[in-house]
C-alpha cells in the first residue's frame, strides 16, 4: 500500500518542555528557542553594597543617634546588622519594636532618613570598580536590569543622577514599591515582573546572606559580592566573588545550565463506549 498519498495527520504539542523558561504557546520558533537559551534572563542588583559603597556604619550612627534623641532603647549591634536591606518603617517596627502606631513609625522613619543625609554630608557614592562594566557587558547582551533597594525614592534617583547610572537601569525598585524589604522576596518579585522575566530566570546580586534568603524565597539563582566579609559565610549563595571584576556573563549564563525539564503530565486514557454484546452472548446470558 502507498502511504505517501496519504494525507499527513498532525500531532498534538508534546506537554512537557524543555525547560522551565519554555513557552510552547509562543507561534515564533525564534523567540522560543531564545526563551531557552541560558542567556535569557533577567539581572537584579541591590544597591548598597554592589552598585555603591556600603554604607552601613553610618546607618548605624543613624539609629543610635534616633535612639537618643528619642529616649528609645539603644538597639544592639545584632538588631542594626539584622536591619541591613530593611524599610526603615520595618526596622521601627519589627527589630527595635519601638512603636506600631503608623503616624509615629512614618515620623520616626523621616528623622532617620534626616540623620543618615547629615552624616553623609557631601559625599556622594562611590560607584565601585567593576559596576560600570557589568552594566555595559549586560546591555551588550539585551540582559534587562533592574535596581532593587529599600531606601525611599527621593534618595535612590538623587544617587544615580550623581552617579552618572540613571540611565543604565531598565527598572528601579524603592521603597515606595514595596510593603517589606529584605528577607522579604517582594522586591524582588516585583522587579522581575518588571524586567518581564519569570524569577526561575533571574538572578540576584546582593552582598548578603539576606539577599540569599529573599532570592530562595521567590526562585532565584544569586550572586554574593563578599567585599570585606568572609566567604566562607556566605556559601548558601550559588556563587560567591569577591568583587564585580571576577563575574562575567559567562559565569551568569551557568547558573542555569542544570535547569530540570518539567516533567509530561499523565493523560487521562479515554473510556471505551460498550460494545453491543452478540446473540452469542446473550443466549449464553440467559442460561
Amino acid at each position: 500500500m502507498d502511504t505517501s498519498s496519504s494525507p499527513s495527520i498532525l500531532k498534538p504539542l508534546p506537554r512537557a518542555v524543555e525547560n522551565v523558561a519554555d513557552d510552547p504557546s509562543l507561534h515564533n520558533p525564534k523567540q522560543r528557542l531564545e526563551r531557552m537559551s541560558t542567556g535569557w534572563m533577567g539581572v537584579i542588583l541591590e544597591y548598597e553594597g554592589v552598585v555603591v559603597e556600603d554604607t552601613s556604619d553610618l546607618h548605624m550612627s543613624a539609629w543610635l543617634q534616633l535612639a537618643t534623641e528619642e529616649g528609645k532603647p539603644r538597639p544592639l549591634q545584632w538588631a542594626v546588622k539584622k536591619a541591613q536591606g530593611m524599610k526603615n518603617e520595618q526596622v521601627i517596627q519589627e527589630v527595635f519594636c519601638w512603636t506600631r502606631n503608623p503616624s509615629e513609625v512614618r515620623r520616626l522613619a523621616t528623622r532617620h532618613e534626616e540623620i543618615y543625609k547629615k552624616l553623609l554630608g557631601d559625599r556622594k557614592p562611590m560607584v565601585p570598580s567593576g559596576v560600570r562594566n557589568l552594566l555595559d557587558t549586560l546591555a551588550k547582551h539585551n540582559v534587562p536590569v533592574a535596581l532593587a533597594c529599600s531606601a525611599p525614592e527621593a534618595r535612590i534617583k538623587a544617587a544615580l543622577r550623581d552617579t552618572e547610572l540613571a540611565g543604565s537601569f531598565d527598572a528601579v525598585v524603592t521603597a515606595e514599591d514595596v510593603y517589606r524589604g529584605r528577607p522579604d522576596p517582594e522586591s524582588y518579585v516585583y522587579a522581575a515582573q518588571q524586567l518581564g522575566r519569570p524569577p526561575v530566570r533571574c538572578v540576584v546580586i546582593g552582598n548578603s546572606n539576606q539577599s540569599v534568603e529573599a532570592a530562595r524565597e521567590c526562585g532565584m539563582q544569586c550572586v554574593v559580592v563578599a567585599g570585606r566579609n568572609p566567604i566562607y559565610e556566605l556559601t548558601a549563595a550559588d556563587l560567591v566573588v569577591r568583587q564585580l571584576e571576577e563575574l562575567s556573563f559567562i559565569n551568569l549564563k551557568q547558573l542555569f545550565r542544570n535547569e530540570q525539564g518539567v516533567a509530561p503530565q499523565p493523560q487521562e486514557e479515554e473510556e471505551a463506549e460498550p460494545q453491543p454484546m452478540s446473540l452469542t452472548q446473550t443466549l449464553t446470558m440467559d442460561y
